[in-house]
């Protein structure tokens, strides 16, 4: 009992803190779609270009899906993650266009965001947990 001493409950009991992986799924896919869904309402108002929103939507949806940048040094990861989803965003229109269905912007910026957010939020859920995991130490003799 002295080992869990000074710890929250789920630091003692060894479960890892945060949102269970079906939750993270389900919150990525809303919080992609809706990003998608948004830029597509603009990408159909021809507001700005729609390799620009596509860019955008791979931005927004790195920044916001896993961890909140404001815990740690999640900065770090939400800055590579927001870099890495203009390339996404850039790349996935250039897959649409390669297969020829950039005309239906309402269908692939929200798919392209659910998939981009979806594997952020999975590959924090499933994860290494916030703190490292201690060893136990030797007991002194």
């Amino acid at each position: 009992m002295a080992e869990a001493a000074g710890k929250t409950p789920q630091q003692a009991s060894g479960k890892k803190r945060g949102l269970s992986a079906p939750v993270a799924i389900v919150l990525g896919l809303i919080k992609g779609g809706a990003l998608g869904a948004g830029a597509a309402y603009l990408a159909t108002r021809h507001i700005l270009p729609v390799w620009i929103l596509a860019a955008i939507v791979g931005v927004l949806a790195g920044a916001v899906a896993g961890r909140a940048p404001w815990r740690g040094a999640a900065w770090i990861a939400t800055i590579l993650k927001a870099g890495i989803g203009f390339l996404v965003g850039w790349g996935g229109y250039k897959l649409v266009l390669w297969l020829g269905v950039q005309g239906q912007p309402w269908i692939w910026l929200p798919a392209l965001g659910a998939l981009w957010s979806l594997l952020i939020e999975i590959d924090d859920a499933v994860g290494s947990s916030d703190e490292p995991e201690k060893k136990p130490s030797a007991p002194a003799s």
